[in-house]
């Protein structure tokens, strides 16, 4: 069969991100399917890249057509964006160019909405919730028999079905993601943080808001150091790829694993520059595990601490406190890394103390990290966005605040009292001070993708 898979559409002014999760699927696909993966984003430079797609379909007439449905939301300077509408365009455009091919969907968003999307993409025969390199070419030999295939909705004289919970996947023996099949080279020139990598799958962590232990649980599945390090070796020399992020979850948590990955690094002398999300709690960044990340070539700690309020922490259910996060910025500062953080406005028990707490650690970190403190994720700082299977909805629909039958494609947020009005006089004064400093670096001739 010939097998196109799509990464649907996203926001215009979102960077690009390599699809990962396309390429991880495209590994498993058995050598007699002939496999292509397109992805929209590549040519949102076009007046219309839809019409690329349709010349792409027309062109390989595929049998099976798999879409990857990444977000719901993105965050943007000035506010979110909601990418229900593009990709349900994508879905559409495809079931128009290809009336008799099998289209199925998947990804992130899709196994965080699948009824809903199930209901609203009519041209959607199959859905397949999670983790797919195994389960997606079991589907490909059993496209007249779906009820077979774990994890799949499918519709059934018109009525949507589900074959039930698919068992955990042996992530530490999947193959590396196929590479090759999209050019590097557009990713890599967007940001840093396009090309991803993982290292392990899961999240040992129980922050209220997330979703992300609802699609990859609790248990951290970790590959090994060597086979990590052999795929990284890959990218570098193969594809001639400098700037990798580590997609997991969290980097940091074992920190053992992660040490060993940056030893592994080290030793094979190999000259890449990295980076990756971290936790921030003390003894999950030991001076031990920060000497080996600066040798093995870490450019930039991440952190998404949703605040710094030790109060407002708790409500978050995060496993550190302000004393870790004074920590984490003097530790950057001690060994020259570049840091950033993401924080929510507003947020559950939020008051006008623990928002100014947190405009005070924010002065407070910049102020000790000069240049090194990137000020760029500040424009992110939103409230928080309700999602399915998780606390904070819940939470939510208990308060008041959302609808108990909401399907939360539009987004809804937390924000309620007062402290909205604060929220709305730093959003603006933050884009405000974004615009200007775009100006400042068109004026000079800076890299603006770079800040």
């Amino acid at each position: 069969m010939r097998i196109l898979l799509v990464q649907a559409f996203t926001a215009l002014n979102l960077e690009l991100v390599w699809p990962i999760g396309l390429s991880y699927l495209a590994a498993h696909i058995p050598d007699e399917h002939e496999v292509e993966v397109f992805d929209v984003n590549l040519h949102r430079e076009n007046a219309d890249p839809y019409v690329v797609l349709r010349d792409k379909i027309r062109e390989f007439a595929p049998d099976v057509v798999g879409i990857s449905l990444r977000n719901i939301k993105v965050a943007t300077p000035g506010g979110h964006t909601d990418d229900f509408e593009p990709q349900q365009k994508t879905v559409k455009i495809v079931r128009e160019e290809a009336p008799t091919s099998k289209i199925v969907i998947g990804g992130t968003a899709f196994s965080l909405y699948s009824e809903v999307f199930m209901k609203k993409l009519p041209q959607v025969d199959y859905g397949l919730w999670g983790e797919g390199e195994v389960r997606f070419p079991q589907l490909l030999e059993k496209l007249n028999s779906p009820r077979d295939v774990p994890g799949l909705y499918y519709r059934d004289s018109g009525e949507i079905k589900y074959t039930g919970a698919p068992p955990p996947i042996d992530f530490l023996n999947l193959k590396w993601p196929k590479k090759g099949l999209v050019p590097f080279e557009p990713y890599a020139q967007s940001s840093f943080a396009s090309i991803g990598l993982q290292a392990k799958r899961g999240c040992a962590l129980h922050c209220i808001h997330c979703s992300d232990t609802y699609l990859l649980g609790n248990k951290v599945r970790c590959r090994p150091a060597s086979d990590v390090v052999d795929e990284m070796e890959q990218f570098v020399y193969d594809f001639k790829v400098e700037n990798i992020f580590f997609c997991d979850q969290i980097f940091n948590i074992p920190v053992q694993h992660a040490i060993d990955i940056c030893k592994e690094i080290v030793d094979r002398k190999l000259e890449v520059r990295w980076a990756a999300w971290f936790n921030e709690k003390i003894n999950t960044l030991p001076d031990e595990l920060m000497i080996w990340m600066k040798k093995a070539g870490c450019g930039l700690l991440s952190f998404s601490p949703d605040h710094v309020d030790d109060r407002m922490l708790r409500n978050l259910d995060k496993n550190f406190r302000y004393k870790d996060l004074v920590y984490t910025y003097q530790i950057a500062k001690k060994y020259d890394f570049d840091v950033e953080y993401s924080f929510f406005l507003n947020a559950p028990g939020e008051d006008m103390r623990s928002f100014m707490n947190l405009m005070k650690f924010i002065a407070e970190a910049k102020l000790h990290c000069g240049k090194n403190f990137r000020l760029f994720t500040l424009l992110m700082m939103q409230p928080i966005r309700f999602y399915p299977h998780s606390r904070l909805f819940e939470l939510a629909k208990e308060s008041g605040l959302v609808d108990v039958d909401s399907d939360l494609i539009q987004g809804q947020f937390w924000n309620p009292g007062p402290i909205q009005y604060a929220v709305a006089g730093f959003q603006a004064g933050a884009l405000s001070a974004y615009k200007a400093r775009q100006r400042y670096k068109d004026w000079r001739g800076i890299d603006t993708n770079i800040l």
